[in-house]
C-alpha cells in the first residue's frame, strides 16, 4: 500500500522537492534558486535520481528545456514546473516517452515523468521529435500521492 499523507504534509514535502531542483538547501524556502532543467527524452533515456552530467548527448535525450528561476510552484498536492509555455529545440530524434528535472549542475532530481499529448506529467505537442525541431511543453506538474 503507498504511503498517505495529509495535504499539509504533502505541500510541505513538494515544497523541499521544488527547492532541491533549484540547488537550494532542503529545507523549505531558503537558499539561493538556480534554474532547473526539463529534459525529454525517448525510452531508452535513463532517468533515475542521482544521474550526473545529463547532456543533449547523453542517450535517449531529445531536448533540454531550461526552466525559469522562481517559477515553481505548489499547491496542496500538485508541484507545477512552469506558469507558462517553455521550448527549445530538439538535440535528437525519437519517440518522447519520459522526462526527469534536472539541477543546474545537470544531475537529475526527478525522474520517471511521463509525457505524452495529454493525462500526463509533461504535456507535449507531439511525442514525435526531431532533431532541430521546436519542442514546446505546455504543462508540467507532479502530483503527490493521496
Amino acid at each position: 500500500m503507498a504511503v498517505s499523507y495529509i495535504t499539509a504534509a504533502a505541500t510541505q514535502r513538494l515544497q523541499v522537492v521544488a527547492d532541491g531542483m533549484q540547488g537550494k538547501t532542503y529545507a523549505a524556502s531558503t537558499g539561493t534558486a538556480s534554474a532547473p532543467s526539463l529534459v525529454i527524452g525517448t525510452s531508452s533515456f535513463v532517468n533515475t535520481q542521482g544521474t550526473a552530467s545529463v547532456t543533449s548527448s547523453t542517450t535517449g535525450v531529445l531536448a533540454i528545456i531550461p526552466l525559469p528561476t522562481g517559477g515553481i510552484s505548489v499547491s496542496g498536492r500538485t508541484l507545477t514546473l512552469i506558469s507558462s509555455a517553455q521550448s527549445a529545440t530538439a538535440s535528437g530524434s525519437g519517440t518522447a516517452a519520459n522526462a526527469a528535472i534536472i539541477t543546474n549542475a545537470g544531475t537529475i532530481h526527478t525522474g520517471g515523468l511521463t509525457v505524452g499529448t495529454s493525462g500526463t506529467d509533461v504535456v507535449i505537442g507531439a511525442t514525435a521529435i526531431s532533431s532541430g525541431q521546436q519542442v514546446t511543453v505546455s504543462s508540467a506538474t507532479i502530483n503527490h500521492p493521496a
